[in-house]
């Protein structure tokens, strides 16, 4: 009942109209080219399978958990499409890949039940930000129209309520009190060490040098909204997934936490 956008359209930053400075988009940069999605519009679709710099992907949204992320829609030199399942694991977004009907988690990126159990798929760099700044720093933008081809509203804030509430629709494996459930992080996985950054502490310092695992780091959230974290001996940068502290502490209950 929630179909995924499969024949996106998009429009010019300057033709947006359907997008005020505040609203809340995700949005890439990928081979030098830009993109940004409104929530507002993904709140009643949750995927777009699309291809950007002649990557085959989809763009993934869970407004339970707030949680962005993007995948390579590509595995065993087949290219497929994803689509909402209509369950959830966790809260989260469960989606299906139309070739093999395998069910994935969108957090951890992973095939739970079906032919490819296990199975990680390739996550892209994938932020959430403000429309105005994302606008400003890459002009050259293109955003997704309201024009998908459905007959929806999308001018109304379908989970305006529930975002600015602390209490969770569906229940969850694993709780914490560490937090605001519903406060914002960005969790880095690297394997066998987990760790999180809150938005708040990004949006205050917006550098952070921190020591982690016997290594020192820095995270840097741009000007843009993009979060990157960077090995400052080896140079070696990392993607975060941006989402509920709920969500990330219910997948990675050993994360560390900075706040």
């Amino acid at each position: 009942c929630i179909p995924s956008i499969d024949n996106p359209r998009y429009v010019a930053a300057g033709e947006a109209d359907h997008v005020s400075d505040d609203d809340i988009v995700l949005a890439l940069s990928w081979k030098g080219y830009h993109r940004a999605w409104p929530s507002r519009i993904l709140d009643q679709h949750e995927i777009v399978n699309d291809i950007i710099g002649g990557t085959p992907m989809a763009i993934t949204w869970c407004p339970l958990c707030g949680s962005a992320v993007a995948v390579v829609r590509e595995f065993d030199g087949r290219v497929t499409e994803f689509g909402v399942s209509g369950v959830l694991y966790n809260s989260d977004l469960v989606f299906y890949d139309r070739a093999t009907e395998t069910l994935w988690d969108q957090v951890i990126a992973k095939g739970i039940v079906g032919p490819l159990t296990g199975t990680e798929l390739e996550l892209i760099p994938i932020t959430m930000t403000r429309w105005g700044k994302w606008r400003d720093a890459h002009p050259d933008t293109l955003v997704l129209s309201a024009d998908t081809g459905f007959m929806k509203d999308y001018s109304r804030d379908a989970y305006g309520k529930y975002r600015d509430s602390s209490s969770l629709m569906f229940p969850v494996s694993r709780n914490s009190d560490a937090m605001q459930p519903k406060a914002v992080v960005f969790g880095f996985d690297l394997g066998s060490e987990k760790i999180a950054f809150t938005d708040t502490l990004l949006q205050d310092k917006r550098n952070i040098d921190h020591e982690f695992s016997g290594k020192l780091v820095s995270v840097n959230l741009a000007d843009d909204g993009i979060v990157t974290m960077t090995d400052k001996a080896s140079g070696e940068t990392y993607s975060p997934v941006r989402l509920y502290w709920f969500a990330w502490f219910t997948f990675h209950p050993e994360t560390d936490l900075v706040r």
